[in-house]
């Protein structure tokens, strides 16, 4: 099986957050026309923040979009790590009070714990259940120098089961000597259960691993496989110097 991409190549990191945000406004504007609400899953990390900035700009009716987080570090929004906080700085924050969000951090006993919860708040937020829980619309990850993507880190303990696609798991945990702090994420069968797959990064030493990883070989040395050597969606490649 050949890697299933599109490429997609912007002149700057500005402009390609720009034709991305462009691109997601639009597959929002389908999925609220065709199921009357719109469910995307973000990704942390510094470079969604042109992304993010670019999102504000467009004409979007907020209060029919259910947004989430691919992964989340195990910490509370007061933590210096927290995605949910970094998405709420430069994205939620500045959208209407109306936009609703789905966090994967919930206090418990342990992580593992908390999983159920917060796959409960998810069915809640999108009126589905266990049995057919909501797809999503649009999905956007990024992919590590160590060519992990969401939280499937190739030192991962249980790296087998976090690039399995026939997982039965909605959520996962990921814990590696490469993370500071235990880790959520959406499964990989439910990420490519969206309509739009769209993977975001920027910088050349990341594309070499890109070019590395689309020459094929083991998900569970480089992790962004598990996303190229699929067919279950089309996955786009947005990337800029």
């Amino acid at each position: 099986m050949n890697a299933n991409y599109t490429f997609h190549q912007g002149s700057d990191k500005q402009s390609l957050a720009e034709h991305l945000a462009g691109e997601i406004s639009l597959h929002i504007a389908h999925a609220i026309r065709d199921h009357g609400s719109a469910v995307i899953a973000l990704s942390g990390g510094s470079t969604p923040k042109p992304l993010f900035e670019a999102l504000v700009n467009h004409d979007i009716d907020w209060s029919r979009v259910i947004i989430t987080l691919v992964d989340e570090r195990w910490v509370d929004e007061q933590h210096v790590l927290s995605n949910a906080a970094f998405l709420k700085t430069y994205l939620l924050n500045k959208l209407p009070d109306t936009v609703r969000f789905v966090p994967l951090y919930r206090e418990a006993v342990s992580v593992g714990e908390s999983l159920p919860y917060v796959v409960s708040n998810y069915l809640q937020a999108t009126g589905s259940n266990a049995s057919a829980p909501r797809a999503f619309d649009v999905v956007i990850v990024g992919m590590g120098g160590d060519g992990h993507t969401a939280s499937f880190f190739p030192d991962a303990d249980n790296i087998a089961d976090l690039v399995n696609i026939d997982s039965y798991d909605a959520l996962l945990t990921c814990d590696s000597p490469s993370t500071q702090v235990k880790r959520v994420t959406w499964s990989l069968p439910v990420l490519l259960n969206t309509r739009f797959l769209a993977l975001h990064f920027t910088g050349q030493d990341k594309k070499s691993v890109f070019e590395q990883a689309c020459d094929g070989g083991s998900a569970k040395v480089l992790p962004i496989r598990s996303m190229l050597f699929q067919d279950r969606v089309d996955l786009n490649v947005y990337y800029a110097d």
